[in-house]
C-alpha cells in the first residue's frame, strides 16, 4: 500500500471513530439514546456548569455533536466538523475535566485530551480523499 492510501486509511478510520463517539454523544444528550440523560438532564447539566439560556446551549451543546459526527462518519465538511467538535470538547475540559484533576480516578481528562487531539489532527489534515465531500 502506497504512502497516499495509508494516509487516506488513517484519515478514514480517525473520522469513522470520532464521529460515532460524538454522533452517540449527541444522541445521548438529545434523545436519551444509548443510555443518556436527555434533552432535560442536558440542560441539568449545563445549568450546573452556570451558562445562560441553558435550553439554547443544551440544543447547541448536542446539536453540534450529533450533526459533526454525522458530518465526519461521511466525510462531509471533515475540517469544520472537528473544529466544531474541538471547540465542544475544550469547554468541557475547562469546565468540568480541570475543576477535578488529570486522571480517569479523579476526573477523565486525558480521554478529553485524546478526543481533543484526533479533532485537531481532522482540523489539520482534513478527512482525506475517502470522504464523500471534504471542504
Amino acid at each position: 500500500m502506497d504512502s497516499r492510501n495509508r494516509f487516506n486509511l488513517s484519515m478514514f478510520t480517525l473520522r469513522l471513530v470520532l464521529g460515532c463517539i460524538f454522533l452517540v454523544y449527541g444522541a445521548q444528550k438529545l434523545f436519551g439514546m444509548f443510555g443518556g440523560v436527555g434533552l432535560e438532564g442536558a440542560v441539568k447539566i449545563v445549568e450546573g456548569y452556570g451558562f445562560p439560556e441553558p435550553l439554547l446551549f443544551a440544543w447547541v451543546w448536542a446539536g453540534i455533536e450529533l450533526l459533526s459526527g454525522i458530518f465526519l462518519v461521511f466525510g462531509m465538511f471533515s475540517r469544520w466538523a472537528a473544529g466544531a467538535l474541538f471547540l465542544v470538547t475544550l469547554v468541557r475540559v475547562w469546565k468540568i475535566n480541570l475543576a477535578y484533576g488529570a486522571f480517569v480516578q479523579s476526573g477523565f481528562i486525558e480521554y478529553d485530551l485524546l478526543l481533543l487531539a484526533a479533532c485537531f489532527s481532522l482540523m489539520m489534515a482534513g478527512g482525506g480523499s475517502w470522504s464523500v465531500w471534504d471542504a
